[in-house]
């Protein structure tokens, strides 16, 4: 896109008249850059003779961008149509509109360049609204008063020059983005929230960790993962992890999860701990859901424990497209 001018003063150039940056009659924006055009430039000679000819306006051939035919329209003085009288009108178009889908819609940022061949460079001339849409009763966007005659003629404005004038435009189609995803918390139902894991504690003296078998809950498998001795910088910590073990639809998807976590000691009766957590997950994710400082809880791991993880809330991501 042109540099646009920094104030909502009127510009002037080399030339001697002044154009408006904001022209808010004419709903145009205009400024100057060096940078040719991106898409399509389109030079006309002999401009002279083309008035004599009495052509009300002359249409370039057709280019493609981002998968559409596309149009230029120059009227080289006024638009037939009255509201462009005393300007040239450059207008963009949409091509074979009959092999779109039915209801067909496309968003467009375009803008036209006026070549200055005096000072090299471009006169840029954009919709103040930035975004057109074109459709099936519009296929056609552009400017009755793109720019005045007698600035377009003034030979020390640079735009024609030895009976020749050039053109160009950039634009680029917006294109709606065909994926999403619906997020949602939800409540699992009294009697499919919980899972109880038994552990039989003489089979934790020689071994890391112990897992539980995987269990679905709101239709998302996890896994539960006992450290008698903790683990990692909780070496002093007896710790429960809970695992995301479903393959999620999409790998960057997070399953957000709350929990209950209650500890039932079969030779401390009376012994339990209800604790809640709130944690994210992704696939194979782990996060702690329980720890007890051993220290603190003078634990010997002898008999069965049973760990009764309770789901209050478990997130749910839908995919569209």
């Amino acid at each position: 896109m042109g540099n646009a001018c920094g104030s909502l003063k009127e510009t002037k150039s080399e030339g001697s008249d002044p154009l408006p940056v904001i022209d808010k009659t004419n709903g145009i924006i205009r400024s100057t850059r060096l940078q040719a055009p991106s898409h399509f430039v389109w030079r006309i000679e002999s401009y002279s003779t083309m008035l004599e000819s009495k052509l009300e306006k002359i249409d370039s051939a057709s280019f493609e961008v981002d998968g559409y035919q596309w149009r230029l329209t120059f009227c080289p003085n006024a638009d037939p149509n009255p509201k462009g009288e005393g300007y040239i009108s450059l207008y963009l178009s949409v091509l074979n509109t009959e092999d779109l889908p039915i209801s067909w819609n496309i968003f467009v940022k375009f803008q036209f360049l006026v070549f200055d061949q005096i000072r090299d460079k471009y006169l840029v001339i954009k919709d103040v609204r930035e975004v057109c849409h074109f459709q099936q009763t519009k296929t056609e966007w552009g400017f009755a008063h793109a720019l005045p005659l007698d600035v377009f003629k003034n030979p020390s404005n640079g735009y024609l020059v030895n009976d020749c004038c050039g053109f160009g435009v950039d634009l680029s189609v917006i294109k709606a983005t065909t994926r999403g995803e619906c997020f949602s918390v939800v409540k699992p139902r009294t009697g499919a929230n919980s899972y109880s894991f038994k552990i039989e504690n003489s089979s934790t003296k020689d071994t890391e960790y112990v897992e539980s078998e995987v269990f679905t809950i709101e239709g998302i498998q996890w896994m539960l993962r006992f450290y008698p001795r903790g683990n990692g910088d909780r070496k002093s910590r007896v710790s429960l992890y809970l695992l995301l073990v479903s393959n999620l639809q999409d790998c960057n998807t997070k399953v957000y999860a709350t929990c209950k976590v209650q500890l039932t000691r079969q030779h401390r009766v009376g012994t339990s701990i209800d604790v809640p957590n709130q944690c994210g997950f992704s696939n194979g994710h782990a996060s702690l859901i329980y720890f007890i400082p051993a220290e603190n809880c003078r634990i010997t791991w002898e008999g069965t424990d049973n760990f009764q993880v309770q789901f209050v809330t478990i997130s749910n991501t839908k995919h569209f497209s």
